[in-house]
């Protein structure tokens, strides 16, 4: 059995699929194996490894959508860890699966460790990751996830097999609550700064879709708000508060988590002076 599981779960976006195999047939460390499972409308991702015995590919019957196909690909894997890489995706060096393992391998307290990614877009690039106290603030509280990921995206995250399974009935926020699941039951997690992942960045992803999108956004703040109990906290109550108002909701959809009339009028009037504020500095 593989000690790693490259586990990918592709839909459509053959090119990508194509550059990111490219990219771990690349690696310095061998013991791996991959596992592909394919939500696309057609058979050329299919196509693109017949023949090849290092990779196990699978149909989906049925079109399972983004969280689901996540799943279905975990639960294909055999690996000791798992490295879930989306197919926009890449490794960025040939070392980089090596050092996912021996980061993983030097903290056998942790069920999760992750890297910095270099952002690539189709004109600039950048890279980015986690600071040393944005890495001591998920240390304090596993539940100041909520507040921002700053871990990243799931392709910049290895795991132990155990370690879970993403909620279906998230679609924006499905990584932010994975990790939060994780380090409930386990906190210890270690990373590196180092851009070990490429993250191919494009308009018509996933995240561009859910970033603006209201009723996402409301749904998924307040279901993981509800779920992981972030009423006794007043950072997180804020920052749900902050989500209602930044999308315009109404007093009955900010009293379906829990916020009075009262608090969420005294948080709009807030948000307006902050407007009106931010234009008389603009000289609007």
């Amino acid at each position: 059995m593989a000690k790693v599981s490259i586990a990918i779960p592709a839909y459509n976006g053959e090119a990508g699929v194509a550059r990111l195999l490219r990219s771990v047939r690349q690696q310095q460390y061998k013991d791996y194996e991959v596992v592909i499972t394919d939500d696309s409308d057609d058979d050329r991702i299919g196509r693109l490894i017949e023949g090849q015995s290092w990779a196990r590919y699978y149909k989906n019957k049925e079109r399972l959508g983004p969280t689901g196909n996540w799943n279905e690909a975990m639960r294909r894997c055999r690996g000791e860890y798992i490295k879930i890489m989306h197919h926009d995706d890449w490794f960025a060096d040939a070392d980089s699966l090596g050092r996912f393992v021996r980061l993983m391998e030097g903290n056998p307290d942790a069920d999760m460790v992750f890297c910095g990614t270099r952002q690539v877009g189709e004109k600039e690039s950048y890279e980015r990751s986690i600071s040393l106290q944005e890495a001591e603030f998920i240390r304090q509280d596993y539940r100041n996830l909520y507040l921002g990921n700053t871990i990243g995206a799931p392709s910049a995250v290895m795991h132990r097999r155990q370690a879970g399974r993403y909620d279906e009935a998230l679609t924006w926020l499905v990584d932010m609550e994975f990790y939060m699941g994780i380090l409930k039951r386990n906190p210890h997690f270690a990373y590196t700064k180092e851009a070990l992942v490429c993250i191919g960045v494009s308009g018509g992803q996933l995240t561009e879709s859910c970033i603006g999108n209201r009723e996402i956004n409301l749904f998924e703040y307040g279901y993981i708000y509800q779920k992981y109990g972030l009423g006794e906290g007043k950072q997180y109550r804020k920052k749900l508060v902050h989500i209602l108002a930044d999308f315009g909701a109404g007093y009955g959809e900010a009293a379906k988590w829990g916020i009075g009339k009262g608090e969420y009028t005294a948080a709009m009037a807030a948000k307006l002076a902050d407007k009106v504020k931010w234009k008389l500095q603009h000289g609007w």
